[in-house]
């Protein structure tokens, strides 16, 4: 007996364990973005639907000896399948990132997957066959508790002590191990054993499509909270674990014991959270991070132990179980379909966020309305009208000026009309985050704005590089190469000269087009600029292995998604790429403006390492420019850097060293930079 706790407690924590060591493998080439958990956990809920599918057929269509033979099969070539995990491969593609996601995921990890999603619905029904008088739901509990437990270990213990390579070979030891659990269940509590009688599945008369709204709407609760999250702060795999670590918990709770779930304690405070909500999703910025981080997972834990315990509450009979765990990882399915797949072509903001609350409030109060006063389902009503129409009219008052509004894989991207200490200037919005601005009025079009304005790092470098060699001076002058990653506005076109080669990367087309139709920097620079299409380190890569180095001058890393900065963008093999691409003399220079992260002992160590000076420009904020910038210019070129102006700008650093701080692709510590 005691086998069948193991393997299920065993088999939940590989398969919650896996999911963010694969999305971490694969952020850096799809861009880094929150966007790629989302997607990830659209192909594991998938892959959950179609383990739970195989599970309910199995133990419908076949006796017990036959389910023991087909599933020790199908275990066996799942370990013949762990060489994909093992030794992964793959590239990006920005056409087609999801499909190119899913697919990815799909060869290294799906089989095993689909094993270890299927276990805990069979091993529930032979539990319940075996021990008839046995509960199987609290082995659901334990389940989600070993769940728990593997998304857990990965941030506190696998992440930061091993590299990426050792950890995929530990999670197929893992599996191993997992195997010869299963094989022993199967061939030691299950031999010669005959499944008691089952009830049969009689789904007439059953809440299916309740189910199935109330498991939907709790995976889009937690995709819309983890990217209101991430939105602004890295997406690290802390900042993913935590709320599926609660939305996993919230099962644990309800399905443990009924009594835990007191339906009224959890709908007033999510009733309170709804107002909550309200200030986050549109003045979250004004929040530090961890009353931000405090407020998001209370609304999603309430959210959740609504879902989960209305769940609980109308679980069906035994016989019905495999069928109650389909419906739950349909309803999974479909809720990461409509956040992956529906959202961006139907929203062109996270609009999700607010409707998911009010389908939570209403499913759990309107269709239950016979089970509560009528004052109540009246109070529901009204406050989930109250919560929508505010919500819609602070969305058109503070969109009064929007311009134009677009949403893909990438994000939200705003365009907006803004007056600005009495002057009219149009933004590029990247989720919360001014990502550039431009004059509306012609004569100061050119003008750039924000992180970009004169007297910042970047204006400098760009107004006064000097070689090292003086003889290369004339040459010099007849054209400067320079690489910027990250488009952005195009605000940085507007330091071009005639005869300079300017080429910007950028991995999102919205904010390309964004930059050619709403703003002028790219159209009018003496540069006339070149845009190339895609992640900046993934095409550096392929430039150099194709056509060797760019030789570049100036190199200029202005890569964010909001507030959050790809981490694959900044380890110490994206520092050696980016100087095989410069000039022996020449610049790299890179924004660290933000509002959660110090990354000026990340840029300090990579210098020390490459045998660079590393200066540190920091301008302050202006009526016309409320953003403060901050600069680090690396750069073995004395001539420039000595110069009188450059000098005059730069400050000492804003904290001390921290030694310690040094990323590599394989290993990387965002909690040792938080502010």
């Amino acid at each position: 007996m005691a086998l069948f706790p193991l393997t299920i407690l065993l088999s939940a924590t590989l398969l919650f364990l896996v999911q963010p060591m694969l999305a971490r493998w694969l952020l850096p080439q799809f861009g880094g973005g929150a966007q790629v958990w989302a997607a990830c956990l659209l192909l594991f809920q998938t892959l959950l639907l179609a383990g739970y599918a195989y599970a309910h057929l199995l133990t419908r269509f076949a006796n017990l000896k036959q389910q023991r033979g087909l599933h020790a099969l199908l275990v066996l070539v799942a370990l013949g399948s762990l060489l994909g995990l093992t030794h992964p491969s793959g590239s990006a593609a920005t056409a087609y990132p999801l499909l190119n996601i899913l697919w990815l995921l799909t060869c290294t990890v799906g089989l095993p997957y689909f094993v270890l999603a299927a276990t805990g619905p069979l091993l529930q029904y032979w539990f319940a066959s075996v021990f008839p008088l046995k509960s199987p739901y609290r082995l659901y509990a334990l389940s989600n508790l070993g769940s728990f437990a593997g998304l857990l270990l990965y941030p506190f213990l696998v992440e930061p002590y091993l590299a990426l390579d050792l950890q995929r070979q530990s999670w197929a030891m893992g599996f191993v191990l997992f195997s010869l659990s299963m094989s022993l269940l199967l061939w030691r509590s299950l031999q010669g054993r005959k499944a008691g009688a089952v009830a049969p599945l009689q789904l007439r008369g059953q809440p299916y499509r309740y189910w199935l709204a109330l498991a939907a709407a709790g995976v889009v609760l937690l995709l819309a909270v983890t990217q209101q999250i991430t939105q602004n702060i890295p997406p690290v795999p802390f900042l993913w674990v935590i709320p599926l670590a609660l939305y996993l918990l919230s099962f644990t709770l309800v399905f443990n014991r009924d009594s835990w779930y007191q339906r009224s304690v959890w709908l007033y405070l999510f009733a309170i959270c709804l107002l909550m909500a309200l200030l986050l999703y549109f003045l979250g910025r004004q929040f530090d991070l961890y009353s931000q981080l405090l407020l998001y997972l209370l609304l999603l834990f309430s959210g959740c132990m609504l879902c989960h315990g209305e769940l609980a509450r109308s679980k069906p009979a035994h016989g019905a179980l495999t069928a109650f765990y389909l419906v739950l990882a349909a309803g999974g399915m479909l809720g990461g379909v409509l956040v992956n797949l529906l959202a961006p072509v139907i929203f062109t903001k996270y609009w999700e966020f607010p409707l998911v609350l009010l389908a939570i409030l209403w499913l759990v109060t309107l269709v239950n309305w016979r089970q509560q006063a009528r004052w109540q389902t009246a109070l529901a009503l009204c406050s989930g009208v109250l919560f929508m129409g505010v919500f819609w009219s602070a969305e058109s008052w503070l969109g009064q000026h929007d311009v134009s509004k677009s949403r893909n894989f990438y994000g939200s991207l705003t365009v907006r009309d803004a007056n600005v200490a009495g002057q009219w200037q149009r933004q590029l919005i990247d989720g919360t985050t001014s990502h550039g601005a431009q004059y509306l009025a012609v004569e100061q079009a050119q003008q750039p704005l924000s992180y970009y304005r004169a007297g910042t790092g970047v204006a400098l470098a760009l107004q006064h590089f000097l070689p090292a060699d003086p003889s290369r001076t004339a040459a010099q002058l007849q054209g400067r190469k320079v690489g910027l990653v990250g488009l952005g506005a195009g605000a940085l076109a507007a330091y071009g000269q005639a005869g300079d080669d300017y080429q910007f990367y950028e991995i999102n087309p919205a904010v390309i087009s964004a930059a050619q139709q709403h703003f002028s920097y790219l159209a009018n620079s003496a540069a006339k600029p070149q845009v190339i299409l895609g992640d900046a380190r993934q095409v550096l890569a392929e430039q150099w292995q194709n056509s060797g180095s760019q030789q570049f001058d100036l190199l200029v890393l202005d890569a964010f998604s909001s507030d959050a900065i790809p981490v694959h963008l900044l380890t110490a093999e994206a520092m050696a790429l980016y100087w095989q691409h410069l000039m022996p003399d020449g610049v790299l220079l890179v924004h660290i403006s933000n509002n959660y992260l110090d990354l000026s002992s990340v840029l300090r160590n990579h210098a020390a390492q490459l045998g660079l000076q590393a200066l540190f420009l920091p301008t302050a904020a202006d009526a016309q420019n409320p953003a403060a910038t901050e600069w680090v210019l690396l750069s073995r070129n004395q001539r420039f850097l000595a110069q009188a102006i450059i000098q005059q700008h730069a400050k000492n650093w804003p904290r001390p060293l921290r030694p310690a701080v040094y990323w590599t692709d394989q290993r990387s510590n965002l909690f040792s930079v938080l502010k």
